[in-house]
C-alpha cells in the first residue's frame, strides 16, 4: 500500500525495476529536497537503483471494481453500487440484519483489524451499508439524510465524530491502513497474467502500535 525504504529493498531482493503501489510518496508539493528524510530518502535510493515507481490511487479508489467495490464483496453486501455523487462511496445490503455489535465484530473479523472506533448514534438493526475506504471521514457531513444504518470508513476525526453522532449516523472507523492494505491483492489480480514477473509484497508496514 505504502512504500517505504523497506519496500524498495524487498523490490532489489526481487529482481524488480517497477513498483506499484496504493499511495503515492508526495501528498503535496515538494519545495525542497533532502535525500536523509523520508519521503525523499526513499525516491533517492529508487532512482539510484534504477526502480520505477507508480502510485494509482484515486485511480483505484474510484474505479467501478475498486476499492470500495471489493470492500462490498469482502463484506457480502448484495446490491450494491457507487454513488455517482459522492464517489467513490458505496451503498449496499448485508444478507441479513445484524445488530450494530455483531456488525462490529463481523467487520474486525472480515478486515482483520486488532482494533477500532465506532459511533453508536441509534440503535436499530445493520442492514444497510455506506462503505468509503481510506480518509473518506468527512463524507460524513454529505451522508446526513441518507438510507443508511452505518457508515464504514477510516481516519475518522473528532468533529466529524460529533457530527454523526449528533445526526443519526452510525460509523465504524476501521483505519486507513485496514481499509486499504490489501489494495495489492486487487492489483496483482489484475496484472499476475502478464507477460512479465510480477510479485506481490509480502511485507505490510502500519505506521503504528496498539496496547
Amino acid at each position: 500500500m505504502d512504500i517505504r525504504l523497506e519496500t524498495i529493498e524487498e523490490a532489489k531482493q526481487n529482481d524488480c525495476n517497477l513498483i506499484i503501489a496504493h499511495h503515492p510518496l508526495f501528498l503535496q508539493a515538494l519545495k525542497n529536497f533532502d535525500y536523509k528524510f523520508y519521503p525523499e530518502n526513499v525516491l533517492y535510493w529508487a532512482t539510484k537503483d534504477e526502480i520505477s515507481i507508480y502510485a494509482a490511487h484515486t485511480n483505484l479508489d474510484i474505479a467501478p471494481f475498486g476499492l470500495n467495490y471489493h470492500l462490498c464483496k469482502k463484506f457480502s453486501l448484495k446490491n450494491f453500487f457507487m454513488l455517482e455523487n459522492l464517489k467513490p462511496t458505496f451503498i449496499g445490503e448485508l444478507e441479513k440484519e445484524q445488530t450494530f455489535g455483531q456488525f462490529i465484530e463481523f467487520v474486525k473479523k472480515t478486515l482483520n483489524v486488532p482494533i477500532l472506533k465506532y459511533i453508536a448514534s441509534h440503535n436499530r438493526s445493520i442492514k444497510k451499508i455506506a462503505i468509503c475506504s481510506g480518509s473518506c471521514a468527512d463524507y460524513i457531513y454529505k451522508l446526513k439524510g441518507f438510507d443508511i444504518d452505518v457508515f464504514v470508513t477510516g481516519d475518522l476525526k473528532h468533529h466529524s465524530a460529533i457530527f454523526a453522532q449528533q445526526n443519526g449516523i452510525n460509523v465504524i472507523d476501521a483505519t486507513h491502513f485496514y481499509t486499504e492494505v490489501w489494495s495489492k491483492d486487487i492489483l496483482f489480480e489484475c496484472l499476475k497474467d502478464l507477460d512479465v514477473k510480477v510479485i506481490k509484497s509480502t511485507k505490510d508496514y502500519i505506521p503504528w502500535d496498539y496496547i
